[in-house]
């Protein structure tokens, strides 16, 4: 079959042939029509993420829409290296596969899990509803989803905070309440941005490094109510990987710190919340911008700017 190769970790996969699909106990073999290139998947080829262990040769993507032998859409994921879902077909696990609905479009479902599954699926595990949400590095994809997503789960005020001045006016126009320009001095800003009491409920943060310090010891600052904890997710890492934090700002105040990713929940629970953000991205809820290129394209497409699903 014709698929994305990585052959060198150091450059871009190439198109080319790859064995076909091995078919083990629980699966099936589909005809892939869309799948996305999402940040953790340039990672994964290049041998960066914390979860690669595959050696070239191998065909990376994480996720994406098949076409079943039953006819069926689905959206599926956890193929097995050394295959992946940037591929003519793939064998995909029965367990996990989620009906795409009509009136969405394979290149917008393959497009929009990732990035939305990034926020819905610790915001539903928290509870969103009626609660305080700040998104930190709200003006990317993920981010831009996130602040849809707080308010589609029912967020009772939603504040963007990023430093890129039209993803801070897109954000809001996307149903930000408030927004925030990250910088060195933070406190004063984020308390007004959340409203009359001051406070956040829920944190998802995209950046972390000396971003996510900076959000962490404003908070500090404005005093959290032990009775209101803040629930500070990171789900990200754009502003570095490290974040340097006195043990005091922790102790002191009420902020709750977990991670969102890989191996931090409980994957039962990923096909229930795609399903979900699927109807809320169907009924024009949420939604994601991407381009759409041939999988042929993948080595001249694969740096672009743009979220990027590649369509066999």
């Amino acid at each position: 079959m014709h698929a994305a190769v990585v052959h060198d970790t150091n450059q871009p996969p190439r198109y080319g042939e790859f064995a076909d699909p091995i078919v083990s106990e629980g699966r099936v073999e589909a005809e892939v029509l869309a799948s996305a290139v999402h940040v953790i998947v340039r990672t994964i080829a290049a041998g960066q993420h914390y979860s690669s262990t595959t050696k070239p040769p191998f065909v990376p993507g994480l996720d994406g829409v098949v076409r079943l032998p039953d006819g069926r859409r689905a959206y599926a994921a956890g193929v097995q290296a050394p295959y992946g879902m940037l591929a003519e077909r793939a064998a995909v696990p029965l367990g996990a596969l989620v009906d795409v609905p009509e009136g969405l479009s394979d290149a917008a479902a393959a497009a929009i899990v990732n990035p939305a599954a990034s926020s819905w699926l610790p915001l539903s595990r928290l509870g969103a509803e009626g609660a305080t949400v700040l998104v930190v590095g709200a003006t990317g994809t993920s981010g831009l989803l996130a602040v849809q997503v707080a308010k589609a789960l029912g967020a009772a005020r939603v504040v963007a905070a990023g430093r890129n001045a039209d993803g801070l006016s897109r954000a809001a126009e996307l149903g930000a309440d408030a927004t925030v320009t990250l910088g060195d001095d933070l406190a004063a800003p984020l308390a007004e941005a959340a409203g009359p009491d001051g406070a956040y409920d829920i944190v998802l943060d995209y950046l972390w490094g000396p971003v996510a310090g900076a959000v962490l010891q404003a908070l500090v600052a404005n005093k959290v109510d032990p009775h209101r904890p803040v629930r500070f997710v990171n789900i990200g890492n754009l502003a570095g990987p490290e974040l340097a934090l006195p043990a005091a700002a922790i102790r002191s105040s009420a902020i709750q710190i977990s991670g969102h990713g890989i191996g931090s929940f409980p994957m039962e629970l990923q096909a229930p919340a795609v399903a979900s953000l699927f109807e809320a991205a169907a009924a024009g809820r949420i939604g994601v911008d991407y381009v759409e290129h041939p999988l042929s394209d993948v080595e001249t497409a694969w740096d672009l700017p743009e979220r990027l699903v590649l369509v066999p």
